[in-house]
């Protein structure tokens, strides 16, 4: 990835709202300073719009009234592109509002993750319901394929109902994707009737490229591969070299790594790469020669926990500072 120059007047301002959204003592909303000047806004909606190495969060919707600033989609870290939102059941309307808020105040987009895994879960366990209750026999792959399509088609028409900007299809299921196949036509369909929305890809892009006749893997804008248990660069590169078989674009690559639980251990709760070894291959010129790929940014799963670290979204930050060396080597709170 080229190095980005960003403008003197744009990274000033940024700057300003970095050392905000660290701030412990924040509760529930963002300063005042963030949320009415109008200034720092417009520098940080530039900055976005810009060439820059993204960054994207995972955070979960929640049906029942924000309580903790980590819940609230306007509190969120400034510099994040993207919103990648799962859970969105019946999500609280002070939840939705701020999708509309953060997209025109700081330029974050938002998008929900339509996941192939969870509508698989989902029927297994009705399934074993069934079977207990000695009816599994209704529950064959055949009307897995009519419950999967519907069960798609659902996520997707509440995807519009909220005013996402689009969706993440995301797929960690098998080599043989055949039953996924309902899942990654109704994400077709859906795409070709909504041009203007933003698709993204997110799993193993080499599995879905099998599928006949499908185009979701070459139509998304951004292709998410996962570090799972690579911890180190090779271990990276070669996670990533595998899934860009013939037919998978290589020039819209982001990695995304996992931020540990601290109710499951922290640090000691780690899988696979830590962001800030996700954000050094990413901007490693090396990296992008041996694995012959374009790397556009970094995505964080369960980000949210990230909030409680000290100070508050300690290792978003730390891989911030190194997607944006030249922001962050002004700023002396990322020095810590």
């Amino acid at each position: 990835m080229n190095k980005i120059l960003i403008p003197v007047f744009s990274a000033s301002l940024l700057l300003v709202s970095c050392s905000d959204w660290t701030d412990p003592d924040n509760k529930d909303f963002l300063p005042g300073m963030l949320q009415h000047d109008a200034a720092t806004l417009a520098g940080l909606r530039a900055f976005k719009a810009s060439a820059h190495p993204l960054l994207m969060m995972h955070i979960e919707g929640s049906s029942s009234a924000p309580s903790h600033q980590n819940q609230h989609p306007m509190s969120m870290p400034d510099s994040v592109d993207y919103l990648l939102i799962s859970g969105i059941e019946d999500l609280h309307p002070t939840f939705v509002s701020e999708l509309g808020e953060v997209r025109a105040l700081k330029g974050t987009r938002t998008l929900n993750v339509v996941d192939y895994t969870t509508i698989r879960t989902s029927w297994e366990a009705l399934r074993e319901e069934a079977e207990d209750s000695g009816q599994g026999g209704d529950y064959t792959e055949s009307s897995f394929a009519a419950y999967c399509k519907a069960e798609t088609e659902r996520q997707l028409s509440a995807s519009a109902a909220y005013g996402f900007d689009g969706i993440v299809a995301s797929y960690l299921g098998g080599f043989d994707s055949s039953a996924a196949a309902p899942f990654v036509q109704a994400i077709d369909s859906w795409a070709q009737s909504h041009p203007d929305k933003l698709l993204f890809f997110r799993g193993y892009p080499a599995y879905v490229i099998r599928l006949t006749d499908q185009t979701l893997v070459s139509r998304s804008r951004y292709i998410l591969i996962l570090t799972e248990d690579a911890k180190a660069s090779v271990s990276i590169s070669r996670q990533v070299r595998d899934q860009l078989v013939e037919g998978v674009p290589s020039d819209r690559i982001i990695l995304e790594a996992s931020v540990p639980s601290l109710a499951d251990g922290g640090e000691d709760a780690q899988v696979g790469a830590t962001v800030q070894v996700a954000a050094d291959w990413v901007m490693d010129p090396n990296t992008a020669s041996t694995v012959k790929c374009d790397k556009q940014g970094l995505a964080v799963s369960n980000a949210q926990e990230d909030y409680f670290n000290m100070p508050t979204y300690k290792r978003i930050r730390a891989a911030l500072a190194i997607l944006h060396p030249s922001i962050s080597d002004s700023n002396t709170e990322n020095r810590h």
